[in-house]
């Protein structure tokens, strides 16, 4: 809501004045930044992001657990790496001000640190159901109420 109505704004004002606003670019980058990954959190949360599971259907139960381990560990690796760059990024990026609104520059990657940490924790709460888990019917989406 507050990306559209700035945006408009920025048409209003451009039709009106013949110019721009100059800092609805930055302020709508880190407005999307932030809906972006705490949007996937969400998408994570309820598990509804896009799965293939044509591969899957082949594999006997044991082997379907075995590929929903090794891609959870996955994930959570490469969430958890993205932490660690979005931390340092960061710390580098506190050393300077952006251009037009002369915010700290770590306000474009805070939303991504948070949302990524944010999903670590998601997928390692699934991974420890995932573990705990004997039976296929057991699967961690009936567990998705505890998350909101």
């Amino acid at each position: 809501t507050a990306m559209v109505a700035i945006n408009t704004l920025e048409i209003v004002y451009r039709v009106i004045y013949i110019g721009g606003l100059n800092w609805v670019q930055e302020l709508s980058l880190i407005l999307a930044m932030t809906l972006y990954f705490f949007a996937y959190a969400l998408i994570a949360k309820n598990r509804e992001y896009i799965r293939i599971e044509l591969f899957t259907r082949l594999l006997g139960p044991l082997g379907r657990r075995r590929v929903g381990i090794a891609t959870r560990l996955l994930v959570l690796l490469f969430h958890a790496m993205l932490v660690w760059y979005a931390w340092e990024t960061t710390l580098y990026s506190r050393l300077f001000e952006t251009s037009v609104l002369a915010w700290p520059e770590w306000v474009f990657y805070a939303p991504i640190l948070l949302g990524c940490i944010d999903i670590v924790i998601t997928e390692a709460i699934y991974l420890a159901w995932q573990l705990r888990s004997t039976n296929d019917s057991q699967r961690p989406h009936e567990h998705v109420g505890v998350l909101r």
